[in-house]
């Protein structure tokens, strides 16, 4: 089998072609390569349409995982429909819409029936909603994990003096800036690295994991069901001692004895977390760690999430997260 992401695969830190910095592109390229599918990346945003179907034809990969579908200012989409229409109907490829954010709906919301094979979606609403406005199956597929056996060995560099770490942007979402303003005025030190940024840690996720005496896991979309955010595969996954806000219904992706838990952006709550990083700083977590790095990577990694999805396309499973 043959495959093809197309999406965005250039890394904007780097600006190197074919190196990617979508968690989505990254984790299901390395899902492939562990499931032995030949994968190749096609940049969606600076290929062309018309180049594009050119190399498809060349290739001839039996299904294409779609990324950026619907962004504005990229491709007009009912063009874009059209020219996956033809590859399907001309070239027997298989075209799979992905969407991972917090959404209940997507940006575009019309009849893809003629155009793509199925979806895949991050939230529940957005299943329903797909099913009833796409007219193709779609499936809850959350972030998997990147593949890994072992738990990196940790450094004294990414230790950080003991501080919690956070790895985004923290003025990104009002609710969340507020949240760590209030752990700030508590006392509690944050390092933090931004996304994109000079200090972007991306590419050093697993030594951080590994070395961070805590990551913390502060997002937005806790209201809508089923959505959960990267940091919990990309970290847990990686042997990290995790203080993350609860999502809905997260209990049925991670056990909550795998983690230390909030349940808001509450003054109580920043009061707890002060609290349960004074807990972190006295208790051996490797346990811990240990314990989430393995049920991640047994259940929820790239080669496990490639492969359900792959038994899903040939009909050998009904869901992917059953």
């Amino acid at each position: 089998m043959k495959v093809v992401i197309l999406g965005n695969t250039t890394n904007p830190i780097t600006q190197k072609p074919n190196d990617p910095y979508s968690w989505f592109v990254k984790s299901f390229r390395d899902g492939f390569n562990h499931n032995n599918i030949e994968c190749k990346l096609i940049n969606y945003r600076k290929t062309g349409l018309l180049n594009i179907k050119r190399q498809l034809i060349s290739y001839k990969p039996q299904y294409v995982f779609t990324h950026l579908s619907f962004h504005n200012n990229t491709y007009p989409i009912e063009q874009m429909l059209q020219t996956f229409s033809e590859l399907n109907k001309v070239h027997n490829i298989k075209f799979i819409h992905t969407c991972s954010d917090a959404r209940r709906v997507d940006r575009y919301m019309g009849n893809l029936s003629e155009s793509f094979h199925c979806a895949l979606v991050g939230t529940h609403p957005l299943v329903e909603n797909g099913r009833k406005a796409w007219k193709i199956p779609t499936y809850y597929t959350p972030y998997s994990a990147i593949t890994q056996y072992n738990i990196a060995q940790p450094t004294n560099e990414l230790s950080f003096n003991k501080l919690p770490i956070f790895t985004g942007g923290e003025t990104s979402h009002k609710d969340r800036w507020e949240f760590i303003k209030l752990l700030r005025n508590y006392g509690l030190q944050i390092k933090t690295f931004k996304t994109q940024g000079s200090d972007d840690m991306r590419e050093r996720t697993q030594q951080l994991s590994s070395s961070a005496t805590c990551i913390l896991g502060l997002c937005t979309g806790y209201d809508i069901d089923g959505f959960a955010d990267v940091r919990w595969v990309q970290y847990g996954g990686s042997g990290a001692c995790l203080i993350m806000r609860k999502f809905t219904s997260f209990d049925k992706l991670l056990p909550d004895d795998l983690y230390y838990s909030f349940n808001s952006y509450s003054e109580e709550d920043a009061r707890l977390v002060k609290k349960t990083y004074s807990k972190i700083l006295n208790t051996d977590t490797w346990p811990m760690r240990s314990k989430l790095f393995h049920y991640i990577q047994q259940t929820h990694s790239s080669k496990v999430r490639i492969k359900q999805i792959l038994d899903v396309l040939d009909g050998t499973r009904d869901d992917i997260i059953q």
